[in-house]
């Protein structure tokens, strides 16, 4: 029997985006980086960097591939040091509005990934059977603070059409096992597994595993499948919990604080460096 997804609404990424009190994975990451961090965007907006924008048209290639084509586009060169060719950009300007530019070597790194993607019969069925991008929103029992997910993929069963799980698409710089493992943890990728399969589990009434999908940006565009183990879940849960009960607190004491709340601490460096040099001097 295939279940209730009326919780589970369709919506733009923008209308998604639009309440900053509403809390997404991202933005419990940036307060495990500080709270002074979080707040700064919260205040000018997060900045997009290079690698947001790329990673958002490689997703609008693989979950939309029609906006992509349409949407998505290279700006042929114009010599801007003449005349004519200010007003040719200008022309294309006026007949291209609202398109996104890309150079064409991203282009070309986003149309390899997607074809390196559809050479994996078990990752194509993972995306030809799913619900794209549906946002679901709730209340933390605990810390009355909103919460939203917006999962690339909800994954059906094509015959019952029963979810039978839940997948984000990651670009990588290396997407072997153990590169990827450490990326996971410097990423958030772990705190969102967690934040994204407990509220999924929630909706449902059962656990459904969490699948990361890395794609290499770099030829021969690299690509690997991992289902999300329960170490990892613990860690990204104890993570993404220790961030909303931070929230909590900084909201309530309207406090927004940088590393530190008080005093100096002592430091040191990684122990692992510290064996490392002081076994040798000996």
């Amino acid at each position: 029997m295939s279940d209730d997804l009326s919780m589970f609404i369709d919506m733009p990424a923008d209308e998604y985006h639009s309440d900053p009190a509403v809390v997404g994975h991202s933005a419990l990451v940036s307060l495990l980086h500080s709270p002074k961090h979080y707040y700064a965007d919260l205040q000018r907006g997060r900045k997009v960097t290079p690698a947001m924008e790329f990673g958002t048209a490689f997703h609008t290639q693989v979950l939309e591939p029609e906006r992509f084509a349409v949407e998505f586009v290279v700006k042929p060169k114009f010599d801007l040091r003449t005349t004519v060719g200010k007003e040719n950009s200008a022309a294309w300007d006026a007949e291209n509005p609202g398109k996104t530019i890309i150079s064409e070597a991203d282009k070309e790194s986003i149309e390899g990934m997607f074809a390196a993607l559809c050479e994996r019969d078990d990752i194509t069925l993972k995306i030809r059977n799913s619900y794209r991008e549906k946002s679901f929103f709730w209340t933390d029992e605990d810390t009355g603070i909103e919460c939203r997910i917006r999962p690339d993929l909800l994954i059906f069963d094509e015959i019952t059409g029963e979810i039978i799980g839940a997948a984000d698409l990651k670009s990588a710089q290396n997407a072997s096992k153990a590169k990827f493992a450490r990326e996971i943890g410097d990423r958030g990728y772990d705190l969102q597994a967690a934040f994204y399969s407990d509220a999924i589990s929630e909706a449902l009434g059962r656990r459904i595993p969490f699948f990361l999908i890395a794609v290499e940006s770099s030829y021969p565009h690299g690509v690997a499948s991992y289902e999300v183990g329960p170490v990892t879940m613990e860690v990204g849960r104890k993570k993404y919990r220790t961030a909303l009960q931070l929230l909590q607190w900084c909201r309530e004491n309207a406090r927004w604080p940088s590393y530190q709340l008080g005093d100096s601490e002592v430091i040191e460096v990684p122990s692992w460096y510290a064996r490392s040099v002081l076994e040798e001097a000996i």
